[in-house]
């Protein structure tokens, strides 16, 4: 996508083209080792009069301030998109980490069953659970660092 200023620069050349229809911009000739180039008379140097100069009118000016705003609006809308695109894939993550944290409530009920609290996997996990709110959730945190190991 080209930038407003390089629309607004093609727009103030295609207006200088059609003032100006006798200045066409034209490439000199490649030139030849041997080949004589002719002298052309020193001309005068063209005259203001000859020369129009572009000044925008007010009906331009006008379409060039509707074009900036509707690229402005289009860049406003794409960036309302993207943030919006962020959000979504935030609450998306979100739901994965309930989802998985779901899960692994369900293997630390299943494991905290299992559990006998005299051997020594018992002993450590009721000191590990000492600073927890629950058993459950420091079980949970324990399962989900064990499977964090294991990957």
């Amino acid at each position: 996508m080209e930038s407003i200023d390089d629309l607004l620069a093609q727009i103030k050349s295609e207006y200088q083209e059609k003032d100006n229809p006798g200045q066409q911009k034209k490439q000199p000739p490649a030139k030849r080792e041997n080949a004589i180039e002719p002298k052309l008379p020193n001309l005068p140097p063209p005259t203001k009069s000859r020369q129009k100069s572009f000044s925008p009118t007010s009906h331009e000016d006008a379409l060039l301030s509707q074009i900036k705003a509707e690229f402005a609006e289009q860049d406003q809308a794409e960036e309302l998109k993207r943030q919006q695109q962020i959000k979504e894939e935030k609450i998306r993550q979100e739901r994965i980490k309930q989802q998985q944290r779901e899960a692994l409530k369900k293997e630390a009920e299943a494991w905290l069953k299992k559990l006998n609290p005299r051997s020594s996997e018992g002993l450590w996990f009721e000191e590990f659970a000492y600073s927890y709110s629950s058993k459950l959730e420091a079980a949970i945190d324990y399962l989900q660092a064990l499977k964090e190991t294991q990957s």
